[in-house]
């Protein structure tokens, strides 16, 4: 989805569905109750010194590796002696702004320029399977490029606005199958508010009703 796949869903608005037009958030309330009861970590001994010390210094080893930065380890170390002893660097402070400056840009250019082209790969396969999805039986296809299947009928009457509160089941995956998120798999439906989610689902939550059940096909923002 971060990358421009298409994002694809099943979502079912549960039944007693409450398409209030004003209230709190249900959820938001929920996650500060729980967070405030979650059991704070043991706090830090001289015990934890050599093993935390080894934790900060692998954090870093391994952070140079998953960036493929190309540096010289001794220099590395050398540099976080001296800067812990507060020891006038080799370097002059110009220079090392100077150089880091150069690194970033030289890592971000790299990261942009992989990423933009895999992300025009993925539009490049997202619009081709749109195309040939919205062929299939019972794909209804909206202005917006939005695509869905009507799985299920519900039994209600209304429709929520994009200013109501609704109560929903999902599952989301890419295109290629790859679920992503789902309520089911933790065992309850999510409340929201329709103007507060993805354009996508702005586009299709205020066609549903109660107890309808929908694959939604979202393509690429």
């Amino acid at each position: 989805m971060i990358l421009r796949g298409i994002l694809m869903a099943a979502a079912t608005l549960a039944a007693g569905a409450a398409f209030a037009q004003n209230g709190g958030s249900a959820a938001a309330a929920g996650q500060a109750q729980a967070q405030q009861q979650q059991t704070p970590p043991a706090p830090l001994t001289a015990a934890d010194k050599p093993n935390l010390s080894y934790a900060i210094g692998y954090q870093i080893g391994s952070d140079f590796v998953e960036r493929k930065m190309d540096i010289d380890l001794n220099q590395v170390i050398r540099a976080i002696q001296d800067g812990y002893a507060k020891r006038t660097p080799s370097v002059s402070e110009d220079k090392m702004h100077d150089l880091l400056a150069r690194m970033q840009y030289q890592m971000y250019t790299k990261a942009k320029g992989e990423f933009d082209k895999l992300a025009s790969e993925n539009k490049a396969k997202s619009e081709k399977f749109l195309a040939e999805n919205k062929t299939k039986t019972g794909i209804h296809v909206l202005p917006s490029g939005v695509q869905y299947r009507v799985i299920e009928d519900g039994n209600g009457s209304q429709h929520p606005t994009l200013n109501s509160e609704v109560t929903v089941h999902y599952r989301g995956s890419l295109m290629n199958g790859l679920e992503f998120d789902s309520s089911f798999a933790r065992g309850e439906p999510v409340h929201f508010k329709v103007g507060d989610v993805i354009k996508g689902w702005q586009d299709v939550l205020p066609l549903m009703r109660v107890g309808d059940h929908w694959q939604i096909f979202v393509p690429p923002a």
